[in-house]
């Protein structure tokens, strides 16, 4: 479900000036910001759905909400106007770091699975300058957890890092519960009398 559709035309804006300043700096072109997410199911599953809220910290009304939805298999499953694409069996979102922010992902539809958990990943090509202080907040701010999330990823402006990008894994088990067994029926058997 889309909120607000802002953060593509920040995206658009930052990835608009880029190239401006990979000239001036010799900095590399395209998008410096991505995020995957994926789901693995074990056992027999059935179709989830994990929101995506990101949010650039120069701009709180530019957040979006977005619902990523997952097949019984876990592939993703195409669902309406989006800016996320599908990529190698999992939803991913390219974009401009900006001036940073913080996107928060949360399973919304587990599909019924008897328990879920969650991983995250973050990589980031730090530039080396003496006021990168905000690396230090930038990343996963857990690495693993139990349940649907929330799964938070902090990520930082473009003057901190070159590129950056997280990983979020959603796994939702489902146990199949073996019908209870029924006893096997009495035999009675009736005396033979031979004679």
């Amino acid at each position: 479900m889309r909120i607000i559709r802002r953060f593509s035309l920040l995206a658009a804006l930052a990835l608009a000036a880029v190239p401006l300043t990979a000239a001036a700096t010799g900095a590399q072109e395209g998008p410096d910001l991505a995020f995957t997410v994926r789901k693995v199911v074990v056992g027999t599953g059935a179709p989830s759905a994990v929101s995506a809220d990101c949010e650039y910290n120069s701009d709180a009304s530019a957040s979006v909400v977005d619902t990523l939805h997952f097949d019984a298999e876990g592939n993703p499953v195409a669902s309406g106007d989006s800016d996320w694409q599908i990529e190698d069996g999992a939803w991913l979102l390219l974009g401009g770091s900006g001036a940073g922010g913080v996107c928060t992902f949360t399973e919304t539809t587990t599909g019924g699975a008897s328990s879920t958990a969650w991983t995250c990943a973050y990589e980031a090509d730090v530039i080396s300058a003496p006021d990168a202080t905000q690396i230090e907040q930038a990343g996963c701010q857990a690495p693993a957890g139990a349940g649907v999330g929330p799964v938070d990823v902090v990520w930082v402006d473009d003057r901190e890092v070159s590129e950056q990008a997280s990983t979020v894994v959603f796994t939702n088990t489902f146990t199949v519960t073996p019908p209870p067994i029924q006893p096997a029926a009495q035999v009675v058997a009736q005396p033979a009398f031979t004679g």
